[in-house]
């Protein structure tokens, strides 16, 4: 029973759906535990709201993928053709999927979830890079970098072996950052290094104004600068999913590593590097 909540004589808050927030009819908020049903009128997680939102336009972003492939049978959330217009639709409705994700945080990735099954999926690593690429150029607005060109330097025949859904994620926070605070028509490289039989380091290297406090650009909340975009949340993000993936690989040893390196340039310009260690190919 809803707390102090006496304005509903059919109560049908409790028949909802297990671990679900919702709005009864006469507006009041709340969220069924399974055990008990919890008033939320005065705050509601991002977790939760992410929960509900995912659920409310998977549809309709399926509807809209589904119209794009009315337009252009061969369109794929997987490639995004930037002169094809379906296509641009495609890659739109990423973006709008990953910002949901990334509202819940990194709550998803925890092992006991359902992220951790299909641990062995095979992804290609060129593909994963080329896509993101071109689903964050779609974003335009005065505060994100214009004209950047990526050069990649790495196999097509490369692969992710493990957890590959984890890895993406991590690189797709690694290209959005490249495109919120790379130099203007700069170039971004990102390269693979085999350092043994299954393992490479990945490398991202962008060029940016100078990061103040670079050392803790992995803290939560951490913005380079005033009208940075976002929450500052996304490279700490990808630090906690680090530490999920290595919960998940069980190594003792070559553990998955992000690490980053800052070198001040002429012009008031820094080089940023980030490196993913020991990813498993």
């Amino acid at each position: 029973m809803l707390d102090i909540c006496i304005r509903c004589p059919s109560k049908d808050c409790e028949k909802s759906k297990i671990e679900t927030f919702d709005f009864c009819q006469y507006g009041v908020a709340f969220y069924n535990t399974g055990s008990i049903i919890k008033k939320k009128e005065e705050s509601v997680t991002l977790r939760h709201i992410s929960h509900n939102l995912r659920h409310e336009l998977n549809k309709v972003l399926q509807t809209i993928v589904a119209e794009a492939s009315l337009i252009d049978p061969n369109v794929s959330t997987k490639r995004i053709d930037l002169d094809n217009p379906a296509s641009k639709i495609v890659g739109a409705t990423v973006i709008i999927d990953q910002f949901i994700e990334m509202i819940a945080g990194v709550n998803e990735f925890h092992p006991s979830s359902h992220y951790s099954a299909n641990l062995d999926k095979k992804t290609n690593l060129i593909k994963i890079l080329d896509k993101y690429s071109k689903v964050f150029s779609l974003i335009v607005n005065t505060r994100r970098s214009k004209n950047i060109n990526f050069n990649f330097e790495v196999d097509k025949k490369t692969d992710i072996t493990f957890a590959s859904h984890i890895i993406e994620y991590i690189i797709s926070i690694m290209i959005d950052n490249i495109w919120k605070y790379s130099i203007d028509g700069s170039t971004a490289t990102v390269s693979s290094i085999k350092i043994n039989t299954s393992d490479i380091n990945l490398k991202f290297i962008n060029i940016s104004r100078p990061i103040l406090d670079s050392e803790m650009i992995f803290e939560k909340g951490f913005q380079s600068r005033n009208d940075s975009e976002g929450f500052g949340y996304g490279l700490y993000w990808a630090q906690v999913l680090v530490q999920y993936y290595n919960e998940l690989s069980k190594r003792d040893s070559d553990l998955l590593e992000l690490t980053h390196e800052q070198n001040l340039l002429e012009n008031e310009q820094a080089k940023q590097t980030f490196i993913i260690r020991n990813l498993r190919s």
